[in-house]
């Protein structure tokens, strides 16, 4: 996630930190629009955002349990709401309600302003809020997150391995008063809490179509307390959504948005030239090369990383000497420079900078041709006897020049042809969740600031996101002992972790991302941040006369 996706907001000192690293990092400006076009203020008659998404075809599920990909989360923080959210600068605020700790950070209790309202007039209560989080654990939900998010909640195991259907740590004392029990105190768990999955789900509509359906009628539905509700959702086409009148913030300027589904980015971009859309984002590294020249153009380090993985439970990748040598034959220097003509950063390592426990001075696997063809071929000492090898990447997230280029890389190393294969994300995301990529393409982001977020929630023998099924039982052990301590031991085992993770290609590594925009001065308060494109509080985003 990111989806995807993606910078501590617990520590003061971390949280300067990663503010100076992403401010250092930032390519060109802050992301920030202008509130006026030639000295006007004038909001515009019409205030309806024509609002791509690029990157996939088709929104998938629009239920937050199921851990939404980067694109289809754009329309879940759009429509939903929770407890907390994330400032521009990734801290911590309240949203729907006020927090006390108790003194040894295994309880919190939630204070719920009055008056939240589903999108229908439906009450939000502490209730609502102990329904959502056990319903995301049942197995027959089949939430790939649930039990990583919730993991350090009071009885979640039991819930989630289907023993009972009372979630222990989970209580609504009052109408207004909600209370979380933790198994050990975690110092990410706020943090946690802006994820989607702990957003409140309205049970009237759950129980009316069903745990599996009730995703496919959402339109004109009080599905969310966000500030938004869908309309209108022409698949593949177009999600309509409108202001909620229910809505508990201050209500936005915007009458509607409408937002397109165009799978191809460099096609999103040529739309946006042709004055189709108010602004365009997820700009490819070659349309920058034009976008730069165009007023309102924006460039910001994401804490995003591009990562392949490997099927470990099959040849030739059953061997880490086979995905070792994948790692040596790649020129991440190169792969920059002349594909995404340096509006990125090589990745030796697979938390990005800006993150709790990223390693600066960590060199990681470096290109190496020749050591990559001897570990090749001390598992195959005839490279022609390598089984037949299929890459498969998501259109939207991988050009085919990218892929031509590391299909080069892997001929010219290591002598032999990878296959590609082309697949749209949301289908691409069904086939990696079913494990049955032979060799893949990852992206993620940081959904908190917490290298946990990267390494137990992906890599861990168990964990749902481990597309590749790696499993090294070292790593198993220092994410454990890592989960045990605190502070800086704590972030040491994660680094301890981390390198056993790259040395032995548990993920492999390709670059750290930066996300490219085009915003005019005449949309106000559209933003990007380390987590991508941020909107932020709605009330501020409005569009100018121009």
């Amino acid at each position: 996630m990111c989806y995807h996706t993606l910078l501590s907001r617990r520590l003061p000192t971390t949280l300067l930190f990663l503010s100076m690293l992403l401010v250092v990092l930032a390519a060109c400006g802050g992301g920030a629009t202008t509130s006026t076009t030639n000295g006007s203020s004038t909001l515009a008659a019409k205030q309806v955002l024509r609002f791509p998404n690029p990157g996939i075809s088709d929104s998938a599920s629009l239920d937050p349990a199921l851990g939404p990909d980067a694109n289809t989360g754009q329309i879940v923080s759009m429509i939903y709401s929770g407890l907390v959210r994330s400032d521009i600068n990734l801290n911590v605020i309240p949203d729907q309600a006020t927090w006390s700790v108790s003194p040894d950070n295994k309880v919190y209790t939630f204070h719920l302003k009055s008056g939240i309202t589903f999108a229908d007039g439906t009450p939000v209560t502490a209730q609502t809020y102990v329904y959502t989080l056990t319903r995301a654990l049942l197995p027959e939900v089949k939430s790939g997150i649930a039990s990583f998010f919730e993991g350090s909640i009071v009885g979640a195991d039991a819930v989630s391995a289907g023993k009972t259907k009372t979630l222990a740590g989970v209580k609504a004392l009052d109408d207004t008063t909600l209370q979380i029990t933790l198994t050990h105190a975690a110092p990410y768990f706020l943090e946690v809490l802006t994820n989607s999955l702990y957003f409140p789900l309205n049970k009237k509509l759950i129980d009316q179509f069903g745990q599996g359906d009730w995703p496919n009628h959402v339109a004109g539905m009080g599905v969310g307390t966000g500030p938004f509700m869908v309309k209108e959702w022409d698949h593949k086409v177009k999600i309509v959504l409108v202001p909620n009148p229910h809505y508990y913030g201050a209500k936005t300027k915007m009458s509607e948005v409408d937002m397109y589904f165009v799978s191809d980015p460099s096609t999103a971009f040529k739309a946006y030239e042709a004055k189709q859309y108010d602004f365009i984002w997820n700009i490819t590294p070659i349309d920058q090369q034009t976008a730069k020249s165009l007023p309102g153009f924006v460039r910001k380090s994401l804490l995003q990383s591009d990562l392949l993985f490997f099927q470990n439970k099959m040849p030739p990748f059953n061997k880490a000497a086979v995905r070792q040598a994948f790692a040596y034959s790649i020129d991440k220097t190169l792969l920059v420079h002349a594909i995404f003509k340096d509006a990125v950063v090589p990745a030796p390592t697979i938390i990005p900078p800006g993150m709790p426990g990223y390693q600066p001075d960590y060199a990681g696997i470096p290109y190496d041709k020749d050591k990559a063809r001897m570990l090749l071929q001390s598992v195959y000492p005839d490279v022609s006897k390598v089984p037949p090898i299929t890459f498969s990447y998501p259109n939207g997230q991988v050009t085919s020049t990218e892929a031509d280029a590391l299909q080069q890389m892997w001929q010219t190393a290591l002598g032999i042809r990878v296959n590609l294969r082309s697949v749209d994300l949301v289908a691409y995301n069904t086939e990696t969740a079913q494990h049955s990529v032979q060799f893949g393409f990852t992206q993620w982001g940081a959904d908190f600031p917490d290298p946990y977020d990267w390494l137990a929630l992906n890599l861990t023998t168990n964990a749902a996101n481990n597309n590749g099924e790696w499993s090294n039982a070292q790593f198993d052990q220092t994410i454990a002992q890592a989960e045990q301590a605190t502070g800086d031991a704590r972030i040491n085992l994660y680094m301890k972790a981390e390198q056993i993770a790259i040395q032995d290609v548990g993920w492999l590594p390709i670059d750290h991302q930066a996300l490219a925009a085009v915003i005019p001065s005449w949309l106000h308060s559209v933003n990007l941040n380390g987590n991508g494109l941020y909107f932020g509080d709605w009330s501020n985003v409005y569009i100018l006369q121009h």
